[in-house]
């Protein structure tokens, strides 16, 4: 998914790239040499495809050079770009390393700008974290969020993200599970690309 936002939320291509919808086990063709690259934001959804793709289980990013056949295995929402807009981009998708992601995807975080609960923990997720936990004192967040909202909101907003099961209250702590905050985060910065170009 980091890579699709990498791609997608440049401006340059919000002007250029269109939404495809793909139903289940619609085929797609895809010519050889065509002129433009899918990106998805599917990154728990299996793609069938012939060999010689990009296309596998669990990749948010395809692309194909080579003749093929794509078959999705469930509702499927794509970006088409035009190949010339990211023909360069695409030579260095390999080369990514760890840090160029945690780039992009603290770029991700940045665009997030609610007033609001994820956007304290935004601001208070400790820098290069190599869990996909964090445990944080509940009392000393609920006293500085409610600095800034009512205790009502508070309430509200917590108890929506524990029901998004972005947050478990363990007794006097709060468990933030960063795979979860990520995603809705990239969710959300997704909703507003769609409104964008749609």
């Amino acid at each position: 998914m980091e890579v699709m936002f990498f791609l997608t939320s440049n401006p340059m291509f919000q002007e250029v790239t269109k939404l495809v919808y793909w139903e289940k086990e619609e085929i797609i063709d895809c010519p050889k040499n065509g002129q433009y690259v899918y990106a998805i934001d599917e990154g728990s959804v299996m793609q069938y495809a012939q060999k010689n793709t990009s296309w596998g289980k669990g990749m948010v990013f395809g692309f194909t050079r080579e003749q093929t056949k794509i078959r999705p295995l469930c509702k499927t929402v794509a970006w088409k770009i035009p190949l010339i807009y990211v023909e360069e981009t695409l030579k260095g998708i390999d080369e990514l390393n760890v840090d160029i992601l945690i780039e992009i995807e603290t770029n991700s975080l940045n665009k997030y700008k609610n007033v609001d609960i994820i956007q304290w923990f935004i601001k208070k997720i400790p820098e290069r974290i190599r869990t996909t936990t964090w445990k944080i004192e509940k009392e000393s967040v609920r006293k500085d969020i409610t600095k800034f909202m009512s205790n009502e909101t508070w309430c509200k907003q917590l108890n929506d993200l524990k029901g998004r099961y972005i947050i478990r209250e363990l007794g006097y702590y709060l468990e933030v599970d960063l795979l979860q905050l990520h995603h809705y985060i990239r969710q959300w910065n997704y909703n507003l690309l769609t409104r964008k170009n749609s």
